[in-house]
């Protein structure tokens, strides 16, 4: 009994172990899944010595107005993007079917808020992305410059959850004009 009990002890504390892995491996899996967009941003550089450097951005999205984002406690909605990713050339809002997450004819992404976000019920108002403590003066400069439009980099996963990946600046532009991108 005890050699019995020497062999299952380690395997039973292991056990665990492996679980948490598995599960890690494929919740890391499903964050690099799903497909990229540029998303023009409005906001501002916060410094915060618990949570650290990081912008706070509204997003602005193209031909949708703020007060008709989805939040989470209305009724469900979502944002059908229409574009080739990553330029967005139109958003809507549209009621949100849940066998309906997936792009179609009429949507190439939608997105819904997601309820576990750091921004909760206005996940798809605004949003913040962390940044190196050396980048976050510049960042700042830039984003109460006038002449500068934020762009930040999203990722729609699978589920129609966005997640801030990078943000660059362009100048702003007439329309029918293109931009240079700034670092």
């Amino acid at each position: 009994m005890t050699r019995l009990r020497r062999f299952l002890l380690p395997l039973a504390l292991l056990l665990p172990l492996v679980g948490l892995g598995l599960i890690w491996l494929a919740t890391e899996q499903e964050s690099r899944e799903g497909t990229e967009w540029d998303v023009p941003i409005a906001g501002y550089d916060p410094r915060d010595l618990l949570r650290g450097h990081y912008v706070q951005f509204s997003y602005d999205w193209p031909t949708v107005e703020q007060d008709q984002l989805p939040i989470w406690a209305a009724p469900r909605k979502s944002l059908c993007i229409r574009g080739t990713a990553p330029a967005i050339a139109s958003v809507e809002v549209r009621d949100l079917d849940v066998a309906d997450l997936m792009p179609d004819d009429r949507c190439d992404a939608l997105v819904q808020v997601n309820p576990w976000s750091e921004e909760g019920n206005d996940g798809l108002t605004r949003d913040r992305l962390y940044v190196a403590q050396k980048a976050a003066g510049g960042y700042e400069k830039k984003l109460a410059d006038p002449e500068l439009q934020g762009i930040i980099r999203v990722r729609v996963n699978n589920n129609g959850f966005i997640t801030p990946l990078s943000l660059r600046f362009q100048p702003r532009r007439e329309e029918g004009t293109t931009g240079e991108n700034i670092e």
